[in-house]
């Protein structure tokens, strides 16, 4: 094999499929990047076999060839390289890479090693757009367990009914649930590893750019520009979530997300020796925030629009923070039922997002 490129097209295809190369694992091949070049293509493929990246970008390819190199070594040489054309070639069980005045040296991996990435049916599947679905994953991850007695709600449920797509989080303390359209006639749902999303999300860009998803029986296929990611499924059935949402509120107030994410946050500062959570008194056009501690403690008063009853109420201040953090709107509305029921955050303009927490019991 040998090529030209130049160090920022390597460096960005590198960057994605590192991705899926795991920090720490008993096979050292998966440590490695399978390398292809063939047609004028550049095919970077990294797998610990639970994910999978493959991403092409435009080289000259002088001899086409295949090789695999150590993904930790490689990153570090190509982010030290001049801002230039690099030259990789591969010789008997090396391959050097040259650029300007530095040439390495570096011992490849067995090619045979290498595992074959996982073959996807595109039969089944859909398309959003990178911005639609990265707002997705941002606003339901959150809410993802990292429990794996529990491994079902390591993952994200991905539904498909009709037109309509929706995603749905969960960790046993509250519930993130993003609703979105798209041309589709198909109806299937698959849940898939949060860890995953996570690294799609971080691939992901703000574009009206397509992306493709395909799923098969234990495996989903994302598909953005040049890039592919292949992940497993998770096996085991999902909670009912319309089961545990609730089906009328008592309360119900309308604030603005910048000012109670404000309070919460500085309210947190003193929550640790109250049970963990902040109380909220809400009453007439107003709501109190208070947190106390050994050390002290922290009173916030937020101006809200309120309709229904006064009612005193605690949470945990993170998974209030996490939420305002990735609801993208200006202004929330909160329903509550009673200081012991769940309660509904929402977007005031916008159905298609909702988030669930459940209270704490202060002492």
């Amino acid at each position: 094999m040998r090529i030209i490129t130049n160090k920022s097209t390597l460096l960005e295809s590198i960057n994605i499929v590192q991705k899926a190369v795991p920090s720490k694992t008993t096979l050292p091949i998966l440590e490695g990047i399978l390398f292809q070049a063939k047609n004028g293509k550049l095919t970077l493929v990294s797998t610990d076999l639970e994910m999978g990246i493959e991403t092409t970008s435009n080289v000259d390819v002088i001899e086409q060839g295949s090789t695999v190199v150590s993904s930790k070594i490689i990153g570090e040489i190509v982010r030290k390289l001049p801002d230039s054309d690099v030259e990789i070639e591969t010789k008997d069980n090396f391959v050097y890479i040259k650029s300007e005045n530095s040439e390495f040296k570096v011992l490849c991996l067995s090619r045979d090693e290498f595992p074959e990435l996982p073959n996807v049916s595109r039969e089944k599947g859909l398309s959003l757009t990178n911005s639609m679905l990265k707002e997705m994953i941002k606003q339901t991850i959150v809410a993802v367990s990292n429990d794996e007695i529990r491994p079902i709600l390591t993952g994200v449920l991905l539904e498909i009914a009709g037109d309509q797509v929706t995603m749905v989080a969960l960790d046993g303390f509250r519930m993130a649930v993003k609703v979105t359209s798209a041309l589709n006639d198909e109806n299937f749902k698959a849940v898939i590893p949060g860890k995953t999303l996570i690294e799609i999300g971080k691939i992901l860009d703000e574009s009206e750019e397509p992306v493709s998803i395909f799923l098969s029986k234990n495996q989903v296929l994302f598909q953005t520009g040049d890039t592919t990611v292949i992940s497993r499924l998770l096996e085991g059935e999902f909670i009912n979530y319309k089961q545990l949402l609730p089906t009328e509120y008592k309360t119900k107030i309308a604030l603005k997300t910048e000012h109670l994410l404000d309070a919460c946050e500085r309210a947190a500062l003193f929550a640790r020796d109250s049970n963990n959570s902040i109380k909220f008194e809400v009453y007439d056009d107003i709501m109190n925030i208070k947190s106390n501690s050994d050390n002290g403690d922290v009173h916030e008063e937020v101006k809200i629009s309120k309709n229904g009853e006064d009612i005193e109420i605690a949470f945990n201040p993170k998974y209030l923070i996490d939420a305002l953090r990735v609801i993208g709107r200006d202004e929330i509305t909160i329903e509550f039922t009673t200081s012991v029921s769940p309660s509904i955050i929402k977007p005031a303009k916008d159905s298609g997002f909702l988030y669930l927490i459940l209270p704490v019991r202060r002492r």
